[in-house]
Formats: structure tokens, C-alpha cells, sequence
């Protein structure tokens, strides 16, 4: 099966400081031990080298640290996608969502391709999506499953 996974839950995994840390490790290691295929649009890329980037800059780690942090999260295993029809769905979507980017609706419209979900770390994001849009989760919301 195939996830789409916001680069935020990837920085939230990474960084110890982040309020979702636990909730994105386990939602990660549950994803892997499914077999869970780990999507997004290209974009992500560029977003964690820039939110790790400036992680360095406020001082949470250090420039060293910040690029062990990046290269560990670069060689995460996730597939990368990136077309004209993709950037075109996102423009609709953010027309659809009255959205001034269309940076988080590239998310969506590879979700809504796959039809699959789209898990977030950005609870904002995902309560203005959510109603118009059913496949977004957040992972504040999730919790790990029962063990048997």
C-alpha cells in the first residue's frame, strides 16, 4: 500500500525537540513493518534541507549535527514524484481549498492520484483539508496500534 507522507512527520522523526517526535518514530516503524510504500512530490526534498538548515541556524543543533540529520533523512526511503499534471492538480487544489501556495496541496494531489493517505504533521493544514478532502491525517491524531 501506498502513503504520502509530508516532510514534517520525517523532521518530526528526526528531531528529538519536535512536539510529535515519539508519534512520528512509531508511526514510521509501523509504516515499515507493513511494508507501507512511502510517497511525495519532489519538494520534499528541498523542504528538510531547508527546515534542517534552520534548525542549525536557531541553534537546536549544530552545524554538524545538522548535517548528519540531513543526510540520514535524505536516505529515508521514499519515492519521489514530479510532473506537469501533478503541479497542475495542486494549482486546482489550492484554487479548490482557497490555498495562497500550492506547496501542501502537491501532497494532496499525489494522494488523490494514488488514492490513498496523506499523513501530516501540520495540524492547521490538515484541519482546513479535512472536510473537503477525507484522505489527509494528522499525526497528533494518531495513535500506535494495541499490542496483542
Amino acid at each position: 500500500m501506498t502513503v504520502v507522507v509530508d516532510a514534517n512527520i520525517l523532521i518530526a522523526f528526526g528531531l528529538a525537540d519536535e512536539p510529535f517526535h515519539t508519534q512520528a518514530n512509531q508511526l514510521l516503524t509501523t509504516w515499515k513493518i507493513a511494508g507501507e510504500r512511502l510517497t511525495a512530490p519532489r519538494l520534499f526534498r528541498s523542504e528538510i534541507t531547508a527546515v534542517v538548515r534552520k534548525v542549525v541556524y536557531q541553534g537546536r543543533a549544530t552545524p554538524e549535527q545538522g548535517r548528519t540529520m540531513l543526510a540520514q533523512l535524505l536516505r529515508y526511503p521514499v519515492e519521489f514524484h514530479e510532473d506537469d499534471a501533478l503541479l497542475k492538480e495542486a494549482y486546482e487544489f489550492a484554487t479548490h481549498f482557497n490555498r495562497p501556495g500550492t506547496y501542501d496541496t502537491q501532497y494532496v494531489a499525489l494522494a488523490d492520484r494514488f488514492q490513498c493517505e496523506f499523513w501530516t504533521a501540520d495540524e492547521r493544514s490538515a484541519n482546513s483539508i479535512q472536510a473537503q478532502f477525507g484522505l489527509i491525517r494528522w499525526l497528533g491524531s494518531w495513535t500506535p496500534p494495541s499490542s496483542p
